[in-house]
């Protein structure tokens, strides 16, 4: 990692500013490794923006929304708006995905130069033209990556950041359980030095009582495919985060290996959450269906077909791996 840290040392002093941008619809491991990096930056005598629309956080997650009011740290957080205001060369850093679609604002990357931060595996669509790509598909998390940027450069990050950045890590490998290896536990281990507040942690890992009841009652309606596949089909409309968020926990019950849940993103715009516990390749049918991700943790979205067709083809291409 030391030379990434380097080149980006480098990148970074060669401009007056830099915008942060994780994807739309924040979790804790896109938000925290954007704070993160948000506090390197400064440090590196640049000033550092963070492309949020930080009135509508509380939509996304109201814990995290309580979080980003504890911080200490002043983060400037623009929009599509409020960014054209920014004065001065700018560098613009995508972080946790590598797809334009995906950023919450996807013209930014016309914009500026741009610079690629992320461990889901390469897809078709990914951002070109940039004065770096890097994508590490074997880290567990960005927040893993950015914990060691900051320890590589004996920063001490604001403790609530750096709580953030725990609970980042927990999330992505459904904890501690998938994609962590001894580099992981090192990364936790520097951000409970920093600070890091295990009680602050499980306030943001926590859910509401509605929440947890309608993903169960969705869940009650998932289905086997075989031995150990699970799909589970979400009615009407609802958000990638949840998506994921069944997916993961579908992987908790005994003899499920892999996980698929399907819903309607937007009238016309069907998404997939493919998680598995390692044995099962869950990015084989994402790719093949134009997503992405890694073996453990995938996702995909699908214009102008029905969630039967999806279906579908799902069942299809899980037929094709396991033979």
């Amino acid at each position: 990692m030391d030379d990434l840290f380097i080149k980006l040392n480098e990148i970074i002093k060669e401009y007056d500013n830099v915008i942060l941008s994780g994807h739309k619809e924040p979790d804790l491991d896109s938000l925290g490794s954007c704070l993160g990096l948000c506090e390197i930056i400064e440090s590196l005598g640049v000033k550092p923006y963070l492309f949020l629309d930080y009135k509508h956080l509380e939509d996304y997650n109201t814990n995290i929304n309580q979080a980003f009011n504890k911080m200490k740290k002043n983060i400037i957080c623009v929009n599509n708006r409020t960014y054209k205001k920014i004065v001065g060369k700018t560098l613009l850093i995508v972080i946790d995905v590598h797809s334009s679609e995906r950023l919450e604002y996807p013209k930014l990357v016309d914009e500026f130069d741009t610079v690629v931060l992320d461990h889901h595996i390469k897809n078709s669509n990914y951002i070109k033209n940039t004065k770096l790509f890097y994508i590490d598909s074997n880290l567990s998390s960005m927040s893993e990556l950015i914990t060691y940027y900051a320890s590589s450069l004996n920063l001490y990050l604001d403790n609530v950041i750096a709580t953030i950045l725990l609970a980042g890590i927990e999330i992505d490998t459904n904890g501690f359980n998938l994609k962590t290896t001894s580099d992981t536990y090192g990364a936790a281990s520097i951000l409970m030095s920093m600070g890091a507040d295990t009680i602050l942690k499980q306030e943001l890992l926590k859910e509401t009582k509605d929440d947890y009841l309608k993903r169960a009652s969705v869940i009650k309606n998932s289905f086997m495919l075989n031995d150990d596949i699970v799909m589970c089909i979400i009615s009407g409309l609802t958000k990638s985060l949840e998506l994921a968020e069944v997916a993961e926990e579908l992987l908790t019950f005994e003899d499920v290996k892999a996980s698929f849940v399907i819903g309607k993103i937007d009238n016309n715009l069907i998404g997939i959450s493919a998680k598995s516990l390692g044995d099962i390749d869950v990015s084989f049918v994402m790719k093949q269906m134009g997503g992405g991700g890694h073996s453990s943790n995938a996702a995909c979205q699908i214009k102008d077909k029905s969630i039967k067709e999806v279906k579908q083809e799902i069942i299809n291409l899980i037929k094709i791996e396991k033979n």
